[in-house]
């Protein structure tokens, strides 16, 4: 047992020492690499979001409905469904300050006779706003009209 420990460490010693060196400097390469690219994106979010007025708001989302379903039938605004029912938007306090809500991309009833549910993206509130969702469900319920 001694003596396959001992030549275990005691054989190929250049090429175990050549690949200690080449281990070693390979770690320092990512790690510098690591660091350099988190300092990037640093630099990155510094000059598109400033570091003074950056605010973040829960905003209600509202549906975009357009068109008309089929003759003899109507859509029930109030029971119209958006999953989820808010947004986390991140932006200038100037530009937030003066939205209220967040608005889906239309969604078109022309002809419809059934309730349905679509996936509808989230219509962007402005350059250089973050939006923590950008695509919902939306249940438009279909009834008969009386």
């Amino acid at each position: 047992m001694f003596k396959f420990v001992r030549s275990f460490f005691a054989e190929n010693l250049r090429l175990k020492t050549i690949a200690l060196i080449l281990a070693l400097a390979l770690w320092f390469y990512i790690v510098g690499e690591l660091n350099k690219g988190s300092e990037e994106e640093r630099q990155l979010l510094n000059k598109v979001l400033p570091s003074e007025g950056v605010t973040a708001k829960k905003l209600v989302i509202k549906p975009i409905i357009i068109g008309t379903p089929r003759r003899g039938y109507t859509v029930n605004a109030g029971k119209v469904v958006v999953i989820p029912s808010y947004c986390i938007v991140i932006g200038t306090r100037e530009l937030l300050g003066r939205v209220k809500y967040a608005y889906t991309m239309p969604v078109d009833v022309k002809g419809v006779y059934k309730s349905f549910i679509n996936s509808v993206s989230l219509n962007p509130i402005a350059p250089g706003v973050y939006m923590e969702e950008t695509l919902v469900q939306v249940t438009v319920p279909i009834e008969k009209a009386n």
